[in-house]
């Protein structure tokens, strides 16, 4: 008799923190045999020196969180600006109603706008609404729902301000303090010492890394040690289901599927279910919607509510055999999971990658009297057929781009707590197939929040300067990345008002603007004084506001420079107690480029450092020892119209662009702080570019480098709206 060996040389293919499958059922043994190898192999590196955050029971919730979405604290369905709340019950109550229970959730404060100013990350924690106590209700809020609460931490942080103690110190403690259960961030893993914190402070964080595609020396058996949770993007390319290599090494280790930026996420969540792990779900981008499509969130209702019944009980169990060989192996796709007692029980997931539903014979197991089959994905028991010699096959059909999922058991054996509950809904629930569920999303319609008249007069008025408008073209772009690099994403940036949707890259425009008036500096710190005196402004959230004042009152030295740290809203009652408005963007932009003359600085053509401010790249926070220069200190870089520091000293407040989920405000000009790394808030000194800063609170909002100046109306703007007559 002929005994075939298994080769244990079998050539594996890694992609990053994934192996490939075995190409076809003939090299299933071969495959699996390398696999089991290398997994000893792997085992092996792990030191048992260190408690294992798979020992601590308070962190155990992460072997079985199947569904955690990423939220920003500024969606308007988790905040509401106009209370200054959070909202937690209206942002979940929706997400249930489209995609089902959650598990745990990342909440993400205004991360697109580090480094806009010198405020780190600890420092965008605590200017959230409510300082720690707002923060700790929001926490409080979903555990009260029993979701736990994830923060995130970015490892490139290095150029804001100096934080004088690691961040592996100060985080853990600033989590502490918030009563969060995790840390996630975007590097391959945390170091030790994070956790070592976590745990000499009383209070063991689940810690969530980030999986490479890039080749690394680290010992990934050891780091798994506290690093329970990683997120992973699939190998969408493949036709053959990659296999999570970290749950293989140690299977309590959860994993979650990953894309932020995919509109159709069928096959990331089919490699969820046939690797039996989570999915990080994106739909507010930093700003940009991206909802999950309703056959996506159906489709995730459901495979999500089969892995949470079977829970960490099969899926954390070593004994996980994936690529179990199917009948239609071309397009079907198993994985086995077997309970961590009883080794006769068994759940099979089953994953259909075709684009044509598979009919009938699926995959054949082992049979005895007493074995009890169901058919979870259709919620009924089955029966096996073609019985002989201790084989059975299982027949039941999967629809096109589906899922199936098929569960063994003796029939004296418990089953699994809520079961029965599940077999009912699935039953009622897989009456309607995936496929008559949309597979479309919509891109949000955004608008300008408001469209303000100034008061008018024929003369000009005292210290403005009259500009007389014109015909031009308008042409600018975005510069928020998110990612994307220069590629094209429906939905970044804005829509303005004569296009059908947003866009990072705007079609030329054609206007004409009609005369208006324009302030030839920011409004001054000794101006907004005045505006203070005369109206005792005071914002309903004053947190940061002002913050570099003493007493009520500007530093001496601080009269003639830009006002910063204020919000949109605070500008905007200071105009209105003017008689005036903030400028629309093409206003703004129509006097920086000189009008028709397409200026690409203020001053012509080149870039020219003598014309601006002195950039600032160090690591103080910028008051009181580095202000943004006096508004006239840069005469040379004017516009030919007459108007001042436009450009590189401190950004300026224009238009808000809102839609149903997010606000955000246009800023232009650029600012004189530049953190030393490209992965900050992008600089837009150009005059064909605008920074995007997404709005939440004030108390956020306000920034040490964003001020503003006013335009007001003639009778000729005003009767077009303000120059918004589109």
């Amino acid at each position: 008799m002929l005994v075939k060996a298994f080769k244990e040389d079998y050539d594996l293919k890694f992609k990053g923190l994934q192996v490939e499958g075995p190409a076809s059922p003939k090299d299933f043994l071969d495959w699996s045999a390398r696999l089991k190898k290398w997994c000893r192999e792997e085992q092996a590196k792990k030191e048992e020196h260190t408690t294992s955050g798979y020992d601590v029971s308070s962190l155990k919730w992460a072997q079985s969180s199947y569904i955690q979405p990423h939220v920003m604290a500024h969606d308007l369905f988790l905040f509401d600006p106009k209370t200054n709340k959070y909202t937690v019950d209206r942002y979940l109550n929706d997400a249930e109603e489209r995609y089902g229970k959650i598990d745990s959730v990342v909440v993400w404060p205004s991360f697109a706008n580090l480094g806009c100013d010198s405020r780190n990350t600890e420092d965008f924690f605590r200017c959230l609404p409510g300082g720690t106590h707002g923060i700790r209700s929001l926490v409080d809020e979903f555990h009260s729902r029993n979701i736990k609460v994830v923060f995130p931490v970015l490892s490139w942080d290095k150029g804001t301000r100096d934080p004088q103690a690691s961040w592996s110190y100060i985080l853990p403690r600033l989590f502490k303090e918030f009563n969060v259960d995790g840390m996630l961030t975007d590097a391959s893993h945390f170091t030790q010492d994070y956790w070592m914190n976590s745990l000499a402070i009383g209070h063991p964080l689940v810690y969530q890394s980030q999986g490479s595609d890039e080749k690394s020396d680290v010992n990934e058996a050891e780091i798994m040690r506290w690093n329970t949770v990683s997120m992973v993007k699939y190998d969408s390319k493949s036709r053959i289901p990659t296999v999570a290599t970290r749950k293989l090494i140690e299977p309590k280790h959860m994993g979650f599927a990953s894309h932020k930026w995919c509109r159709n996420k069928t096959q990331m969540i089919q490699h969820a279910f046939f690797n039996g792990i989570g999915i990080e779900m994106w739909e507010n981008v930093f700003g940009t919607w991206n909802q999950v499509t309703p056959r996506d969130g159906e489709a995730l209702r459901r495979t999500s509510s089969i892995l949470r019944c079977f829970g960490s009980d099969f899926l954390a169990n070593s004994e996980w055999e994936p690529h179990c060989p199917c009948v239609r192996w071309e397009s079907v796709y198993s994985s086995k999971f077997r309970h961590y007692k009883n080794k006769e029980q068994l759940l099979w997931t089953f994953i259909n990658k075709g684009p044509v539903e598979a009919v009938g014979h699926q995959i054949v197991v082992n049979y005895h009297i007493g074995l009890q089959f169901y058919d979870v994905w259709r919620g009924k028991e089955i029966f096996p057929d073609n019985i002989v010699d201790g084989l059975a096959t299982i027949s039941f059909d999967i629809e096109a781009h589906g899922y199936g999922c098929i569960f063994a058991t003796p029939d004296v054996a418990m089953l699994p707590e809520g079961f029965e509950i599940l077999l009912k809904t699935m039953h009622i629930c897989s009456k309607t197939s995936l496929l008559s569920y949309p597979i479309a999303n919509a891109i949000l319609w955004q608008e300008l929040d408001q469209v303000t008249v100034s008061s008018f007069s024929s003369e000009t008025p005292c210290g403005m300067v009259r500009i007389e408008g014109g015909d031009f073209e308008f042409i600018v772009k975005g510069l928020e990345e998110g990612g994307l690099g220069n590629a094209e994403y429906p939905g970044v940036d804005v829509r303005y008002p004569w296009e059908y949707q947003a866009s990072r890259f705007h079609a030329p425009y054609q206007m004409r603007l009609q005369p208006f008036y324009i302030d030839p500096y920011p409004v001054t710190e000794s101006e907004f004084k005045e505006f203070m005196d005369a109206t005792d402004y005071k914002p309903a959230d004053p947190t940061n506001f002002l913050k570099h004042w003493i007493g009520g009152c500007y530093p001496p030295s601080r009269a003639n420079k830009p006002v910063t740290h204020v919000s949109i809203e605070d500008a905007r009652a200071y105009a209105a107690w003017a008689g005036k408005r903030l400028p629309h963007e093409w206003e703004w932009q129509y006097v920086a480029q000189a009008g028709q003359q397409y200026r690409i600085y203020p001053w012509g053509s080149k870039w020219d450092s003598n014309m601006v401010p002195e950039p600032y790249t160090g690591r103080d926070r910028l008051y009181p020892d580095h202000p943004p220069a006096d508004v006239d200190a840069n005469v040379d870089g004017r516009s030919p119209f007459g108007v001042y520091d436009l450009v590189g000293n401190v950004w300026q407040w224009t238009d808000v662009y809102v839609d149903e989920h997010s606000r955000a405000a246009i800023i232009r000009g650029g600012s004189y702080y530049k953190p030393d790394s490209n992965k900050y808030f992008p600089q837009a000194y150009r005059n064909d570019e605008h920074g995007k800063y997404l709005l939440m609170s004030p108390s956020v909002d306000r920034c040490g480098t964003i001020g503003f100046r006013c335009v007001k109306d003639t009778e000729e703007s005003a009767a077009v709206f303000g120059n918004c007559a589109f």
